[in-house]
């Protein structure tokens, strides 16, 4: 499905690259470390202080090497396709405060680890992220290692990351060691293991703690994704075209670099922009702007036979009420509905990046299944009777009858947790509500989680930071 070309024709997308192009060329992109400014200088850039400036022919040649899909190495040893459409639901990522009973509070090792749980009993999430959430009572320095032990530990699902430096080492050292811990746990070496993730600050430029990442991550062969996170008005203009094309340079001068270090490395084509709050100054996630930018990430994307990355059930809410639903389905149903490659945040989050909640995964996963469910659309098949039935059943018949039709199964979804009754039967079975029917959930699948089997040497790498 291809959702995007209700918005961009192809005019509009190659409108999208010259623009971008003369940006690059003109105002450029700064890059501030001096190994990027070398390596582009030998490539044939201009580079002014820490300015980097991008011809056509560079940016062409960086393209060239790009690949539309791979194949990741999950902590079971499997192997886990994406791109080309893999629409691929990855669980929620950064927030520092959890949502439970009713109260706010800062999360713990203790939440990341039924996180973890609950991630890996879902039946539509298909990726775990390193940052599930913030651990604070876990020292600073060395929390990226107890939150990637919990990963290996407690799911199987393919891992993206997002490397933070510390106080003793920088991004580069801490995607390095978390490169090892993976590629040692599944004995996988110079191969993809992890995805790693990569931002510029917008406007225009690449700060030495991103690059130091994006080196580690090339020269050891993991996939990068890319993710510009502008808002409109303060590190953008307010022209969500004028957003979309800085955001397209931003993107380019860092896929070159990359296809420079490592022709052919996969990466992930990714817009996280959103529309602004003027008036509290702050990210607006639950917007039809940010649905809007992500429908370009789309067709930017393929106009460049890349896989994209797009945020899913993102909103600005700060309870499950009626804005969640609304906010959460727009963004992640425009993401599906574009045959999204890796939808980040596809569940668990409330008020932008700042909370999660356990019943909101489970909520969103509802979410998850019925756009899935829209994705796949009505099954036509031109050869097959379908009016014998409805003849033999004739005005006013009824077409009730026997065991739940095959086709009722295979077609029609019915959720478990939503209300799809009348409201006496409701409270007749004691007005039980999503959310309370969402804690339920969560409370059975965190007691009947089993842990993955994990050998001796496995259990090494992961016990001292558990």
């Amino acid at each position: 499905m291809k959702l995007e070309n209700f918005f961009f024709d192809p005019s509009d997308v190659e409108f999208v690259h010259e623009q971008s192009l003369k940006v690059l060329a003109e105002t450029g992109c700064v890059f501030d470390d001096e190994k990027a400014l070398d390596i582009f200088r030998k490539h044939g850039a201009r580079v002014d202080g820490v300015t980097v400036y991008f011809t056509k022919e560079l940016v062409d040649k960086a393209l060239s090497t790009v690949t539309d899909s791979f194949e990741l190495y999950r902590p079971d040893g499997t192997k886990y396709a994406m791109g080309k459409g893999s629409k691929t639901m990855c669980a929620s990522g950064s927030p520092p405060y959890i949502l439970e009973d009713g109260q706010f509070r800062f999360s713990l090792m203790e939440d990341y680890v039924r996180i973890c749980k609950l991630v890996q009993t879902s039946d539509c999430l298909d990726m775990t992220h390193l940052n599930l959430c913030d651990t604070y009572d876990v020292d600073r320095n060395e929390r990226a290692y107890h939150m990637m032990a919990a990963l290996l530990r407690y799911t199987t699902l393919p891992i993206s990351v997002t490397a933070l430096m510390t106080a003793k080492e920088d991004t580069g050292k801490v995607a390095g060691r978390l490169i090892d811990m993976v590629s040692q746990f599944t004995g996988v070496s110079d191969d993809h293991v992890l995805i790693g993730c990569v931002s510029p600050i917008s406007p225009l430029a690449y700060i030495k703690e991103a690059l130091d990442a994006l080196y580690v991550y090339c020269e050891r062969n993991q996939p990068i994704q890319l993710a510009t996170c502008s808002l409109p008005v303060l590190t953008s203009q307010a022209s969500l075209l004028g957003t979309i094309i800085q955001n397209n340079a931003e993107l380019l001068a860092a896929i070159v670099l990359i296809q420079l270090i490592r022709p052919g490395l996969p990466v992930f084509y990714g817009n996280t922009s959103t529309s602004t709050n003027l008036r509290k100054v702050s990210m607006a996630l639950g917007s039809s702007e940010t649905a809007l930018i992500s429908l370009a990430t789309a067709a930017m994307a393929k106009y460049y036979h890349m896989p994209f990355r797009t945020s899913g059930a993102l909103n600005d809410a700060v309870d499950i009420d009626f804005q969640a639903g609304v906010e959460s389905t727009l963004n992640l149903m425009c993401g599906a509905l574009s045959n999204v490659d890796l939808m980040y945040f596809a569940a668990g989050m409330l008020s932008g990046f700042n909370v999660t909640s356990l019943e909101k995964y489970v909520v969103d996963e509802q979410l998850i299944k019925m756009v899935k469910r829209l994705y796949t659309g009505v099954e036509i098949d031109k050869n097959k009777d379908y009016i014998s039935e409805i003849q033999k059943v004739g005005p006013r018949g009824t077409f009730l009858h026997g065991r739940t039709p095959k086709e009722y199964r295979k077609e029609h979804f019915v959720p478990d947790i939503f209300v799809k009754q009348d409201y006496k039967s409701w409270q007749s079975e004691g007005s039980v509500s999503i959310k309370d029917k969402a804690s339920e959930v969560v409370k059975k699948r965190l007691e009947s989680y089993q842990a993955p089997s994990l050998t001796a040497d496995q259990m090494k790498i992961v016990e001292p930071y558990l």
